[in-house]
């Protein structure tokens, strides 16, 4: 117990820098503990199904000139042919079909809007889901909804659901026949509140089923034995031959499948981004941490010659190396824990703003599945930080009571500097990058007009006075209608080249009035009027090396006529201009208003919006037409590349401050221990410049390598994260160069500063205090 009050004693003593101490640690291992353990989250993605081993997801790869394109998006009859071909090796299979936005449940007047899975009977076996109520061959009937746990209770305020009748887009009855237990976080499927029967979007014609159409589809198969994945993945290709559509081959297009465990579907989907993102992110955590805990062990050490004595007279009264040891890990542990309370209080009051940034909640994050990695972050810190200041220590001779005690040698404390400032070189320069790519990204030109825009789904039909209805609102600008908005990821259709080769497209449906509403602009030809009118861009002319005359050309598909091209369009980015190039595009005339409407509304635009939806409910009241913002869309949508600037500015923020720290307690160190030094030249003629100089001169030799291999680091990193996008800016090689100068001028203009006033005392003062 005389070791703890002897510690608590120092602590209350050197009360100063055990502040600045417990606030860079507060920060450190705060930002590093929640990237890590976000990180351990994406590790442990889709481990949550009952014997998840076993289930695999049906990843398959298109091939066409030479060309690969892959993902999870499949043929309906894939996952049945699969455990029709394997029975030996397949125990279930299982089809999905992710649902579009804008779904809505209506029960009474009151108004859900789930977020809807399309599932068959075997879905719940497949992937090991647990089902609370109900038979999951209800499935295999029409107009048939499972709900989530929570969404049930939501929706019927604890009460039995099975046997309701809830109205699909207000005007189609569904009955409820099952209840599952929700989807936690770590499921691909999460968010997903309410599962629709595929027997539903097979009699409504909603989607194409077979195998010459309708890749919209997602696969996932339960083995009997997780071996067995190997062996399937050897038969696949043979399997896959049998099925594949003549036309396809005609057309040059061939196509591979293959089984992925279903812990690599995220990653192998590139859901979080990109793949590198995940590393990038180890990367960042791990140099906060060694940042922080460096700067601790600095600070620890720097303290050295005014602690020697205190040492040397507890060794005078019987303390062993031993003892010293210890007291030094009891110090380390007691500012560790003040500083988890210091962050516990940051979390609970930053709560939304980080589970924003991290896209997880903090109850999820900090589990028992992945609590281990802020666990080991807590254990390194304390390892590192307590293990060598207490090394250092326990080797003060006794003799120091009597002497004044220096420590000349600089072992310690270089390393301790050259992490840190490589540190800050590496996470300046990247952050110089980031804020400039997303800068690029969320302002760059779309080649389209999305200003102001509201868009809904919903088909009025024969109602040819839909249109004038909405134009005569007075906060209504314009108004027009396609099949899919522009800012995201459009279907795909085929066509036929001259020689009979099939490539795949973009498609959409545009209406008469669309061309102008968007701003889009013709190269050559006019705008569409009717149905068969046919618009392209000119990537796919080059693609079908139709550059000359192509006004009056017939698009097709084996026997199926598209339409005459009556109008080329300039190039323009459909989906997220980040990740998407420039594609193919052929657009097809829908002569009625419907669809997917676009309004575009007068300022101020989140006013005029709520008044667009509450006089839409009261103009339609038998229809569910609810319109949302474009712009918040765009947002959603570059929401993982905002999150990744938000997460670097404050690791930058956070290392800036510990080596802000780190760096004046060196300074302050060097200019106590030299102070007899200094005053000596001074005496012998030496000017301030000088002393200055020398200061400058030692902090370089550490300084120039670390900062180099710093701003070497963010350049790898840096082309590793940029290498996800294709709309890059330029920031080359002198960039880097440029902000490692401002990094080594922030370094000296700190040791200056701190340097002055030794550089200017009068030498009498330091002799004197020796």
């Amino acid at each position: 117990m005389k070791q703890l009050y002897y510690v608590i004693q120092t602590l209350i003593h050197g009360r100063g820098s055990n502040v600045i101490k417990i606030l860079s640690l507060t920060l450190g291992i705060g930002i590093s503990m929640l990237i890590f353990a976000r990180e351990a989250f994406e590790f442990n993605f889709d481990t949550c199904y009952n014997d998840y081993k076993r289930v695999c997801a049906v990843k398959i790869t298109w091939m066409q000139d030479g060309e690969e394109s892959s993902g999870f998006m499949t043929l309906g009859p894939t996952a049945e042919v699969i455990a029709g071909n394997f029975p030996q090796e397949v125990e279930s299979a299982t089809a999905t079909l992710r649902w579009w936005e804008g779904n809505t449940l209506f029960r009474g007047n009151h108004r859900f809007t789930p977020d809807i899975q399309v599932v068959d009977t075997c879905f719940f076996h497949t992937l090991g889901v647990q089902l609370l109520n109900g038979d999951p061959k209800e499935m295999a009937n029409p107009d048939v909804l499972f709900l989530s746990e929570s969404f049930a209770k939501e929706v019927f305020a604890g009460k039995n659901p099975v046997g309701e009748v809830l109205k699909y887009n207000k005007n189609m009855p569904m009955t409820v026949k099952g209840v599952y237990k929700d989807f936690p976080e770590n499921s691909s499927f999460y968010g997903r509140n309410a599962l629709l029967s595929m027997a539903t979007v097979l009699k409504y014609n909603w989607s194409n089923w077979g195998w010459d159409g309708g890749d919209s589809y997602f696969a996932y198969i339960r083995l009997r034995n997780a071996s067995d994945i190997e062996t399937m993945n050897k038969r696949l290709p043979e399997m896959a031959r049998k099925y594949k559509p003549q036309e396809m081959l005609d057309g040059g297009t061939d196509w591979k499948i293959e089984l992925i465990p279903i812990t690599r579907y995220r990653i192998e989907d590139d859901f979080a981004g990109s793949t590198g993102m995940i590393w990038i992110m180890i990367i960042l955590a791990t140099i906060i941490l060694f940042t922080v805990t460096l700067n601790y062990v600095l600070s620890s050490i720097s303290s050295l010659s005014r602690r020697a004595k205190s040492i040397g007279v507890h060794k005078c009264n019987g303390a062993e190396t031993g003892t010293i040891f210890g007291m030094f890990l009891w110090e380390t542990g007691i500012i560790i824990v003040v500083s988890l309370l210091c962050m516990l209080f940051l979390l609970l009051n930053f709560q939304d703003m980080l589970e924003d940034l991290t896209d997880v909640s903090l109850k999820t994050l900090f589990n028992f599945e992945n609590i281990w990695a802020p666990a080991c972050v807590i254990l390194f810190l304390f390892l590192v930080g307590g293990i060598l200041p207490g090394y250092v220590f326990s080797k003060i001779p006794v003799t120091q009571v009597f002497l004044r005690y220096t420590e000349g040698k600089k072992r310690w404390k270089r390393p301790l500097l050259f992490v840190q400032f490589a540190g800050v070189a590496f996470i300046f320069a990247l952050l110089t990058l980031v804020l400039m790519q997303t800068h690029h990204i969320t302002t760059k030109d779309r080649g389209y007009n999305n200003e102001r825009i509201a868009y809904a789904f919903y088909y009025f039909g024969s109602e040819d006075n839909a249109r004038s209805t909405i134009m005569n609102l007075p906060y209504v600008e314009d108004a027009a209608s396609c099949a899919q908005p522009l800012i995201i990821e459009l279907s795909g259709e085929a066509i036929e080249t001259d020689n009979g080769q099939q490539i795949s497209v973009r498609g959409n449906y545009f209406d008469k009035d669309y061309l102008p509403f968007a701003g889009l602009k013709l190269k050559e030809g006019r705008a569409p009027e009717r149905e068969g009118d046919i618009l392209v861009n000119e990537t796919l002319l080059k693609k079908m090396h139709w550059e000359e005359n192509p006004i009056g050309r017939q698009v097709r598909y084996n026997e199926k006529v598209y339409g005459n091209i009556v109008g080329v369009l300039e190039d323009f980015v459909t989906g997220n201009p980040a990740y998407n190039g420039l594609q193919p595009l052929m657009v097809q005339c829908k002569p009625q208003f419907g669809g997917c409407i676009q309004i575009r509304l007068k300022a101020p635009f989140d006013e005029n919006l709520k008044r667009l939806n509450d006089d839409m409910l009261d103009i339609y009241p038998q229809s569910d037409i609810m319109f949302s913002s474009g712009e918040e869309q765009i947002r959603l949508q570059n929401r993982s590349v905002t999150n990744f600037r938000n997460a670097t500015l404050l690791a930058a923020i956070t290392i800036f401050f510990i080596t802000l720290m780190g760096l004046i307690g060196y300074v302050n160190d060097e200019t106590q221990r030299r102070s007899k030094e200094i005053a000596i030249r001074k005496v012998n003629g030496a000017e301030a410049t000088t002393v200055l100089r020398m200061f400058i001169r030692d902090i370089l030799v550490t300084a120039l390598p670390a900062v180099a291999i710093g701003s070497i680091g963010a350049w790898y990193i840096g082309t590793l994260w940029m290498n996800q996008f294709v709309a890059t800016v330029n920031f080359t090689i002198p960039y880097y160069i440029v902000i490692a100068i401002c990094v080594m001028a922030f370094i000296i203009g700190c040791v200056v500063v701190k340097s002055w006033r030794i550089a200017n005392e009068n030498p009498v003062k330091s002799i004197k205090a020796e």
